[in-house]
């Protein structure tokens, strides 16, 4: 197998490698993906999946089917990319999928569209080479992954295409991704009442809590688990009611971003909060703590609010299907293939919630991902294309 699987990398390497360019050379920023999903369909279609459909919030998902009997197998990337900053200092224009150097460049090249133009060739190539697996797999590209998850966390609130197994692109160097710390933030509510500043006596300034409020929240103790270590929290922006310097403010807004190891889910990590407030309260004052949402329309029109953040996510390095992963692909690549985890938030947690069972795999690397000199090397290409038709095959014919 190992054989019919380079002579296929070896097929239709530069047909991925164009797709990848094209891809980067479409600026879908979050919410503006509708050019990058009309050209995935097309590329879904053209290359005859079995299914390709778009969801309400703009989720584009093609199905090649298995021969029946199998696990079927999601194979997910985003569809959106962060801002190209500072065009400046970018040694190719960011969105121009310039081939140079034996890498791939541009905004979005690894994060996450240069594995996303291998995970849509990678079932197409075993439905050719006669190696269909026995369970269907399914390409998804979700929406909005930059800013809140959103397209994730819609399609799995739906239970729409979940399947047994899920490979996500997020950038891995070729090892296998295991866990990610979640996110969430947290919105805290001072409420005072606002005067002169010449006459602070007759207002109720929601500066005196927050003084103590900050003080108490470093005494929180945080979760710690053997993957991630232990959560982390951030005060990281405060807005005031009133803009004046003058004015006793009436009400403060105070964020806080929340980076959880599996132990504080996001109504652990909320509850620990509310102790601090409970503990710092002030007559005439009045605290509200909420978790952020925020208004989101997706480039389909759909409005809904989406929340500030992703679930954790972690497996065991000894769960078996992630150590037949490791073993598949250090059988196919002929070295050792690491466990390790992501530093950022992904959209795994949610199909993770969902019973899915998830692994990350990509070829890109991490350092890269939100830089200005976001790229993908083609060689890593190449093994990381060898990587998915093994692993969607070894994953696809686990009988269910």
């Amino acid at each position: 197998m190992k054989e019919k699987f380079e002579s296929l990398v070896k097929q239709y390497k530069d047909e991925i490698i164009k797709t990848a360019s094209e891809m980067i050379q479409i600026n879908s920023q979050s919410t503006q993906e509708g050019e990058f999903a009309q050209y995935v369909v097309k590329k879904m279609q053209d290359l005859d999946y079995d299914e390709v459909v778009v969801d309400t919030y703009g989720n584009v998902f093609g199905t090649v089917k298995g021969t029946g009997g199998g696990s079927s197998v999601m194979l997910n990337c985003h569809l959106d990319v962060v801002d190209e900053g500072d065009i400046s200092k970018w040694k190719y224009p960011p969105y121009s999928g310039t081939i140079a150097e034996g890498r791939i460049w541009g905004r979005g090249a690894s994060d996450t569209k240069g594995t996303f133009a291998i995970q849509i060739y990678a079932p197409i190539m075993l439905k050719r080479a006669g190696l269909l697996p026995k369970g269907d797999i399914v390409v998804a590209g979700v929406v909005c992954e930059e800013i809140a998850g959103f397209g994730a966390m819609m399609q799995a609130k739906d239970n729409f295409k979940l399947t047994d197994y899920a490979i996500v692109g997020e950038a891995t160097e070729n090892d296998l991704a295991i866990g990610c710390r979640g996110r969430f933030c947290a919105v805290v509510t001072i409420t005072g009442k606002s005067c002169h500043a010449s006459m602070p006596h007759m207002g109720k300034n929601p500066f005196d809590f927050l003084g103590k409020f900050l003080v108490e929240l470093k005494t929180v103790e945080m979760g710690k688990d053997e993957l991630f270590g232990s959560s982390t929290m951030s005060v990281t922006n405060i807005e005031s009611s009133e803009k004046g310097t003058n004015i006793i403010p009436n009400e403060l807004k105070v964020y806080i971003d929340y980076r959880q190891s599996s132990v504080d889910t996001e109504e652990v990590a909320l509850a620990k909060i509310q102790e601090v407030i409970d503990r710092c309260k002030m007559e005439g004052i009045t605290v509200d703590l909420k978790s952020l949402y925020f208004p989101l329309k997706t480039y389909t029109g759909f409005e809904g609010m989406a929340h500030q953040g992703e679930p954790p996510f972690s497996v065991s390095p000894e769960e078996s299907y992630v150590q037949l992963c490791k073993k598949t692909l250090e059988k196919i690549t002929g070295h050792p293939i690491k466990t390790k985890t992501w530093e950022f938030a992904t959209d795994t947690g949610h199909y993770a919630a969902k019973g899915v069972k998830c692994i990350g795999y990509s070829p890109a690397e991490i350092r890269l991902c939100h830089t200005t000199e976001d790229s993908i090397d083609i060689n890593m290409m190449e093994e990381g294309t060898l990587g998915y038709l093994a692993l969607a095959y070894t994953l696809a014919n686990i009988e269910d």
